[in-house]
């Protein structure tokens, strides 16, 4: 049984969490209008760090005050199948999306979708790829434990919550849309979208895993599509 003062002591943590996270993405947006790294970004030691320790916090505050590892999704009987599932999902996503992005440039011009920050993350040479490709896995992992699983999971646990989480999603995938303003209006609208169907396999799946497999293997489409239609990272090779 969730003890009477977990769930206040949880959903702070959980927004302290969620504030730290929308700092620092505010702030990698404003650095990002006037500057530009001469490296890979998602290669950054120090950010990279950060967010494992994030992750960390997460999964502390899930054990110590969340409702148990199953209402979270973490604990299921068929991670396989969970996984199988989420990559299917993960890509149909990709391609829906960039179908919806290739009209959205053609109807509302190139400025829809402001691609700098995919460029920063794209690999500049071959041996980039296994570095990034590792780095978008915690990446993908954090977002879903904030965004999906302690959320979603918290507010089901509750006495009468069965429909809360439903509720719940559309405030929460509008906020996760807007942590991505630096890509313009295209990445809040898509990624607002993309947090609705993510939302909606973690509940219907009851498991982190599948949702986690859907967001990693988006991400690893949406770069490897970047780099086959002509996208090119803002750094040359070294």
């Amino acid at each position: 049984m969730w003890a009477l003062a977990n769930p206040l002591l949880f959903a702070t943590g959980l927004l302290l969490l969620m504030a730290l996270v929308a700092a620092g993405t505010v702030r990698t947006g404003q650095l990002l209008r006037t500057w530009t790294p001469s490296f890979n970004v998602m290669l950054s030691l120090p950010e990279n760090a950060l967010r494992l320790v994030l992750i960390g916090a997460c999964v502390g505050l899930g054990y110590a005050l969340g409702p148990g590892t199953a209402p979270l999704g973490w604990q299921t009987s068929h991670a396989g199948l969970d996984v199988e599932l989420g990559t299917i999902v993960g890509v149909l996503m990709a391609g829906g999306f960039a179908f919806a992005g290739r009209a959205v440039e053609h109807w509302w011009g190139p400025e829809a979708f402001e691609d700098k920050l995919l460029r920063c993350i794209l690999p500049a040479v071959p041996r980039e790829w296994p570095g990034v490709l590792l780095a978008l896995l915690p990446a993908a992992a954090l977002e879903e434990l904030l965004f999906r699983s302690l959320p979603l999971g918290g507010v089901a646990a509750l006495p009468a919550g069965r429909m809360l989480p439903f509720f719940l999603m559309w405030p929460l995938a509008l906020f996760f849309g807007l942590l991505h303003w630096p890509q313009g209006g295209w990445g809040v609208a898509g990624t607002t979208l993309a947090g609705l169907v993510l939302s909606l396999l973690f509940l219907a799946t009851g498991s982190i895993w599948s949702a986690l497999a859907a967001h990693y293997v988006l991400n690893v489409l949406q770069v490897v599509l970047a780099q086959l239609t002509g996208t090119r990272p803002l750094r040359g090779p070294t």
